[in-house]
């Protein structure tokens, strides 16, 4: 699971609209609640926190008293379309939610100090039983869930958060309107290819190609003194590296740049399909 905390970010600029100058370790609970959020959303650093700071400001979601969620969700859905959300006030949606592996930003409000004393972002992460929510604060402090009320609020307090029950949650969101959005990730599908291959399998090269240290032409030529002996054997009689038509080579690794086919063989990568090219095959 992502975690980041917005105290880590006091040398990070969170200005105003108006230009009063702030920082995210004061006023960024919005990005970094939803870096969080859409981070474990896709199961992969999609976005830094500062870079959703970035986005917040361009996409006129800094607001003066904060973060417009709404408008920020609506800036990444807009550049990722496999996301998307639901803003809603009803528990029994967030619940149902998290049960199906979504995750939601809370709005804690003034009135019932569960997570903040006044208004306040925090990430509900998954669901324990059927009413216990996982939280993630993304302004946690030591000793944050010990000071009181919150230990009679609360179930647990965690690495990351607290553990609190629905009843809870909805008393600290009962002045906020929408209490939760309910954010969701639809993977991309993996593009059809017009060429496949197999891990573990032996294919032979159609023509002489250059080893590289790396998938993609942007990765320098290895030398030949730096292949492996049967290599050295099935290249040309060169100082970079460059196999000969015909050697059969075992695939270790596939990376697809686009359309791309990069091999990955035991003494570095080579080039299968490209630019629309059919460079190895059975």
């Amino acid at each position: 699971m992502y975690y980041y905390n917005q105290l880590d970010y006091s040398n990070e600029q969170y200005n105003k609209p108006d230009g009063t100058k702030t920082n995210l370790a004061i006023a960024g609970c919005g990005p970094t609640a939803a870096c969080i959020a859409i981070n474990n959303a896709c199961g992969k650093e999609l976005y830094t926190v500062t870079q959703l700071r970035d986005l917040a400001q361009s996409s006129g979601a800094r607001i003066s008293n904060g973060t417009d969620i709404d408008k920020l969700l609506r800036a990444i859905c807009k550049a990722h379309p496999e996301f998307s959300f639901k803003a809603t006030q009803l528990n029994k949606e967030l619940l149902a939610h998290l049960k199906n592996g979504g995750m939601a930003i809370i709005n804690q409000g003034d009135a019932y100090n569960v997570f903040s004393t006044a208004g306040h972002f925090v990430v509900a992460v998954q669901l324990f039983g059927t009413d216990v929510v996982d939280v993630y604060d993304p302004q946690l402090y030591d000793g944050k869930y010990s000071i009181a009320p919150r230990p009679s609020r609360i179930e647990l307090a965690t690495v990351y958060g607290a553990r609190v029950k629905i009843d809870e949650v909805s008393k600290a969101t009962q002045d906020r309107n929408p209490c939760y959005w309910l954010i969701s990730y639809d993977k991309p599908k993996e593009p059809a290819h017009k060429v496949s291959y197999t891990v573990g399998r032996t294919y032979t090269l159609q023509t002489d190609l250059k080893i590289r240290t790396g998938a993609g032409t942007n990765y320098a030529q290895m030398k030949r003194s730096q292949l492996t002996a049967d290599a050295q054997q099935n290249s040309l009689n060169e100082t970079m590296a460059v196999l000969k038509k015909g050697t059969k080579v075992t695939v270790q690794e596939i990376k697809w740049i686009g359309e791309d086919a990069w091999l990955k063989i035991p003494s570095g990568w080579i080039a299968g399909y490209y630019d629309s090219n059919l460079y190895v095959k059975l």
